[in-house]
């Protein structure tokens, strides 16, 4: 039910989605080295005189000492994180021949539908496996708010230093988005020109990452590299889930069908004949025999603290003990009678109440030497009570394995 307070204000809005809150995590990185890559990159993806192979062999290069070339990471978060709003990561519908990879909305319905039916088919959540919010949409709702932050911390600190192979490095970096500048067209590109700038760059980076592994700057660079890597992981991670979200749905969708098929007795024999798996046969060729055993008794017992108590419950609603005076010897010797060990290999016909006890107790292999009949009567009692426990221990047992996902 929806809650009504705020609800009108609500429909009367728009959410205005939009990837802000990343952007402001964005801009303070977005300084020194880490501006110049960034730059470069958009540089690069925006040209149209590079080739892709161009493209490819500079990328690369600039990835020589890869969390130096931050801004790579920045800019792709950015777009990202955009796209996730717009719905262009999701994917395509195989039955639309136009573009139709769904909506922002469609994808948080489809993995809210995830983290319901995840738990209820496989016994564990959602985001243990990486198919809920954080697993398709961290970036937005804050899986790299702390990588962000320390990445922040780091580049700051190293800029404010002004290291010589920092200014080299930004320099490199300077120059050869100057060069993408002066392209006017293919015939402008010059060739050899473009593998000195690379070099230079190569140089540039190796030499400013030897600044980095030292001294003050470890610690940080260390810090760099853990945190690039949790930002790229992350991105590499909502790109798969988005692009296969139909598909991983519909799995579910008709796991969740199977199920519910498996309560017609006619639909289970179908299936058994007609299914190639034998692991998925055995889920419909047990399910009638496990179903049989579910006892609304044991519901919601589950954890091994509570199973005295619940064992005593549940005999208390059989009527059970039903002796509890193992005086009354009459009581004891029909109690046993009733015993489904004894009932079915033992013959009580003409024996009297003495006779019955002591025919028990040796079938049972309970000890009566040196005992009166009471002593005897006592002794079977126990033996014949714990056995009713035994049998509804059994029984819960049973009840919780069914109720266990396998």
């Amino acid at each position: 039910m929806a809650v009504n307070q705020g609800l009108k204000t609500l429909a009367e809005s728009s959410p205005d989605f939009n990837n802000q809150g990343v952007q402001n995590l964005i801009n303070p990185v977005n300084i020194g080295f880490a501006l110049k890559t960034r730059t470069l990159a958009q540089k690069v993806d925006a040209s149209t005189v590079l080739t892709v192979s161009q493209k490819n062999d500079l990328n690369s290069t600039l990835d020589t000492n890869a969390y130096l070339n931050l801004g790579r990471v920045l800019e792709d978060l950015d777009l990202h994180t955009t796209k996730i709003f717009t719905g262009e990561l999701g994917q395509q519908d195989l039955n639309d021949d136009r573009p139709n990879t769904g909506t922002f909305l469609d994808h948080i319905q489809d993995v809210q539908g995830f983290e319901s039916i995840i738990p209820n088919l496989y016994g564990y959540t959602a985001d243990s496996i990486n198919k809920g919010v954080a697993g398709h949409f961290g970036t937005v709702s804050g899986a790299v708010d702390s990588a962000m932050k320390t990445l922040r911390t780091a580049v700051e600190f190293i800029n404010s230093k002004s290291e010589s192979t920092d200014t080299a490095f930004q320099t490199a970096t300077q120059n050869i988005s100057n060069f993408l500048d002066t392209l006017g067209d293919s015939t402008a590109f010059d060739e050899s020109t473009f593998n000195s700038l690379q070099s230079a760059f190569q140089t540039a980076s190796d030499n400013f990452n030897t600044t980095l592994t030292g001294g003050q700057y470890t610690k940080f660079r260390t810090n760099m590299i853990t945190a690039r890597a949790t930002v790229v992981d992350q991105i590499a991670l909502e790109v798969t889930n988005l692009g296969t979200i139909r598909t991983y749905s519909e799995s579910l969708n008709n796991l969740s069908a199977y199920v519910t098929l498996a309560e017609s007795a006619n639909v289970r024999n179908l299936i058994r004949r007609a299914s190639n798996n034998a692991n998925f046969r055995e889920y419909f060729e047990q399910y009638a025999n496990r179903n049989a055993n579910t006892n609304p008794l044991f519901e919601g017992i589950g954890n091994d603290s509570a199973e005295s108590t619940a064992i005593d419950e549940i005999l208390s609603l059989k009527g059970l003990p039903d002796v509890v005076d193992f005086l009354d010897i009459d009581s004891v010797a029909a109690k046993a009678t009733r015993d489904d060990r004894l009932k079915t290999t033992v013959s009580f016909q003409g024996l009297n109440t003495e006779q019955i006890i002591d025919t028990a107790c040796e079938k049972l292999s309970i000890s009566t030497a040196n005992k009166d009949i009471y002593a005897k009567s006592k002794s079977l009692l126990n033996n014949l009570n714990q056995r009713d426990r035994d049998l509804v221990k059994a029984e819960l047992d049973l009840n919780q394995q069914i109720d266990t996902l396998s």
